[in-house]
């Protein structure tokens, strides 16, 4: 497996990783898409590698869908569905461990927190701005 944690200078380089991983290691079982846990050094550098992944949707969508195109097998770790493209749902892997998987106040009556990776416990201090419940239509 491929680990790439998604931070401020990753993201806009993204495409062009996927395409050097397919070229270079079209043998890696898995390349997993990794949102960042906010915690130790990551914490303290918040300012310089976190990124909201409301702002990097697009980036994530298309290197998703290069390397699904070309039969790589893709795992989006760590990240919320409200907070991805719902096109991404499917690669989306409830990856945080139990004892670490919180859910914010916003998630209460979020009718997908099953399905839902959830928060790292770290999260509470620094999450995407626009996490919110998802009701099924009535």
């Amino acid at each position: 497996e491929i680990h790439i944690v998604l931070t401020r200078q990753v993201v806009p380089r993204l495409k062009a990783l996927a395409e050097f991983i397919w070229s270079n290691f079209p043998f890696a079982q898995r390349v997993c898409l990794m949102g960042m846990e906010p915690v130790g050094l990551g914490w303290e550098n918040r300012s310089n590698v976190w990124i909201d992944p409301s702002d990097y949707q697009k980036e994530l969508k298309d290197s998703v869908e290069f390397l699904v195109a070309r039969g790589a097998r893709v795992s989006i770790y760590n990240e919320q569905l409200c907070l991805l493209d719902r096109s991404l749902w499917r690669y989306a892997c409830k990856s945080i461990s139990g004892w670490k998987r919180i859910y914010l106040d916003e998630c209460g009556l979020c009718s997908h927190t099953g399905e839902c990776g959830g928060f790292f416990a770290s999260a509470k201090r620094l999450h995407g701005r626009n996490v919110h419940a998802l009701r099924n239509p009535s």
